[in-house]
């Protein structure tokens, strides 16, 4: 009887300390929301009353794969498509060993109604940038950039993604080589591009253009002026560019798309972007995990943001936008 006594209590030992550490988790993604979002108002949710709705549940939650879902589905209670918490395992298959910034505040301890000595976080304090790390066989795989030259010396240039690094690298390659071949005109499809980094954008505009075309705009760091890569000199190409954009066009493809036109660098073919421009940060949690908060808005110099309205093409064009671009082109 002892024995079984003994046992019961060990097992509430490890119950409490598991529901300790997991709202020690809860308040540190639930504060990165309330102090980092780029929206004070959070979207015009009471941030506070969703706070204490998801803290009894990550309290009773059984285990730390659910109290991930439930981190997550507290996030998308904002409604803004970018922000979300990610469990290890997903952190290790969505961002391979993209690097995570350090929590921008020490770790919290657990509310007065826990046991804090039961806590079991270790440290206290901010950790250093990391990556969210992966083995080899975790990294994602994106589509490839690829490119052709298309009759009447027009080169096609089709760029899936702005989350790899290596596509801008690719992407001015090509562009070198085409121009030693010298064909007379561009044609950039960002169709379904889901964006991805800023200085992946700002690489790939630096291609066609140079200038500072962008601002982003942040809740604690006030407006940040964003130039293309490289900011000065000639870029790699001046020849005519049409982009081909549609309604699946996100974040940093949208910003892409948005300052080749108002630059008057390139004319924009096909339909609406998504107006989903949110600038987001990943924060490294100390599992392995990471927190997705959309942390500012991409919007170009001297003009409203795209946010919630998108990039309007040029000349609208839904069933063979790729032709009406080469019959811009075409044209004296």
């Amino acid at each position: 009887m002892r024995r079984a006594a003994w046992f019961l209590l060990l097992l509430a030992g490890f119950a409490w300390a598991g529901s300790s550490e997991y709202l020690v988790r809860f308040e540190q993604v639930w504060r990165l929301v309330d102090e980092y979002y780029w929206d004070p108002q959070h979207g015009g949710i009471d941030w506070d009353a969703v706070g204490e709705r998801y803290r009894a549940q990550v309290a009773e939650a059984d285990g730390w794969d659910e109290v991930y879902r439930l981190l997550d589905r507290m996030y998308g209670e904002l409604g803004d498509d970018h922000s979300s918490v990610l469990s290890p395992e997903e952190a290790r298959a969505a961002l391979g060993g993209s690097l995570c910034l350090s929590l921008p505040f020490p770790t919290p301890r657990p509310r007065p109604n826990v046991r804090e000595d039961a806590a079991g976080e270790p440290g206290g304090t901010q950790a250093p940038d990391r990556s969210a790390g992966a083995a080899e066989d975790d990294l994602p795989v994106w589509e490839d950039f690829r490119y052709e030259v298309l009759e009447g010396g027009i080169a096609y240039l089709r760029l899936p993604q702005l989350v790899d690094p290596t596509v801008a690298d690719a992407l001015a390659e090509a562009v070198r080589e085409l121009e030693s071949e010298q064909v007379r005109a561009y044609v950039l499809d960002l169709r379904d591009n889901p964006g991805g980094l800023a200085y992946v954008m700002a690489q790939v505009a630096g291609v066609f253009m140079r200038g500072l075309p962008w601002r982003i705009v942040t809740r604690t760091k006030g407006v940040m002026p964003q130039p293309t890569l490289p900011f000065w000199g000639r870029p790699l190409t001046e020849k005519p560019l049409v982009v081909l954009i549609n309604g699946n066009v996100h974040s940093a493809a949208e910003g892409l798309a948005g300052a080749l036109a108002r630059a008057g660098r390139a004319r924009l073919v096909g339909e609406v972007t998504a107006g989903n421009t949110e600038v987001v940060l990943p924060y490294c949690l100390p599992d392995g995990g990471v927190a997705m908060l959309a942390s500012g808005v991409l919007a170009p110099i001297g003009a409203p943001t795209w946010e919630g309205r998108g990039v309007e093409p040029d000349v609208v064009a839904s069933d063979d936008p790729l032709e009406a671009a080469l019959e811009l082109l075409r044209a004296p």
